[in-house]
C-alpha cells in the first residue's frame, strides 16, 4: 500500500493545466461538428457523394451555429466534448468517405496495428471505469494530469513509426497519436487531463463493439475450418 501511495503522489503532484474557457468552448463546438459530420457520412454511405456530402455539409454549419440552435449546446450540456481521438478519428472518417474510399476503413481491422491500438484502447477503457468505482490501488485518473504519463503516452506514440516506419499502417498510428497529444498540450482541451484527450465512454462502447465483432468473426472462421475440412 505504501508503494502504491508513493507511485500515486509521484504522478500527481503537480497543478493542472486547464483550458481556456474561449478555446474549450470553440473546441466543444467544433468537435462536435466533425463528429456529427463523420455520423451523417457513415449513415449515408449508400446515397451518391453529392448527397452524401451535402448532408455532411449543412449539419456541420449548423453545429458551428453559437446558442442553443446548435446540437452542439445541448450535446456539451450533457456529454462535454468529445476527445480529442474521437475528433480526430470522425475527420479521417469524413475525408475518406468524402473521397469514397470505404475500402481503407475495412482494411483497418485487418493489419496488427488497427488490432493492437484497437485492443489498447478496450482496454484503458476498463482501466479508467475500475477506476471510477475506486477498484484500483492507485487513482488512473489523476495521473492523466502528470506530465511523467503524458511522457510515457509521447513515447508510445514514436514507438510505431521508430519500429515499423517501413509499413504505412504504423505510421498512420504514430501520427495520430502524436496529433492528439500535440494538440492536447497546446490547448489542454478537453479537460486538462490527458486521458479525457485519449478516450471517452462513447469511443469505448464503438471500439468495444468492433473488438467483440472481430473477435467473433475470426471463431466464426476457425469453427467453419474444420467443418470445412471435414467436408
Amino acid at each position: 500500500m505504501e508503494v502504491a501511495q508513493l507511485l500515486q503522489a509521484l504522478l500527481s503532484e503537480q497543478t493542472p493545466a486547464l483550458p481556456d474557457l474561449t478555446v474549450l468552448r470553440s473546441a466543444r463546438y467544433l468537435s462536435w461538428a466533425l463528429v456529427l459530420a463523420a455520423l451523417s457520412m457513415v449513415a449515408s454511405r449508400r446515397l451518391s457523394r453529392p448527397w452524401r456530402c451535402g448532408l455532411a455539409a449543412l449539419l456541420m454549419l449548423w453545429t458551428l451555429i453559437p446558442g442553443p440552435v446548435s446540437p452542439a449546446f445541448w450535446l456539451s450540456l450533457a456529454f462535454q466534448m468529445p476527445s480529442l481521438m474521437s475528433t480526430a478519428i470522425a475527420a479521417w472518417l469524413f475525408v475518406r468517405l468524402g473521397q469514397d474510399k470505404p475500402d481503407r476503413l475495412a482494411s483497418l481491422m485487418q493489419n496488427k496495428f488497427g488490432k493492437t491500438g484497437l485492443l489498447v484502447a478496450v482496454v484503458l477503457g476498463w482501466l479508467l471505469l475500475l477506476d471510477t468505482f475506486a477498484v484500483l490501488p492507485v487513482s488512473m485518473y489523476s495521473t492523466g494530469f502528470s506530465p511523467i504519463v503524458l511522457g510515457l503516452w509521447a513515447l508510445l506514440a514514436l514507438m510505431p513509426w521508430l519500429f515499423w516506419g517501413s509499413q504505412a499502417a504504423a505510421c498512420q498510428l504514430s501520427l495520430l497519436l502524436i496529433l492528439v497529444l500535440t494538440v492536447h498540450v497546446v490547448l489542454r482541451v478537453p479537460t486538462g487531463n490527458v486521458w479525457d484527450a485519449l478516450i471517452d465512454p462513447w469511443l469505448w462502447l464503438i471500439l468495444q463493439w468492433l473488438a467483440l465483432r472481430e473477435g467473433l468473426g475470426q471463431l466464426s472462421a476457425k469453427w467453419r475450418a474444420p467443418k470445412a475440412t471435414r467436408a
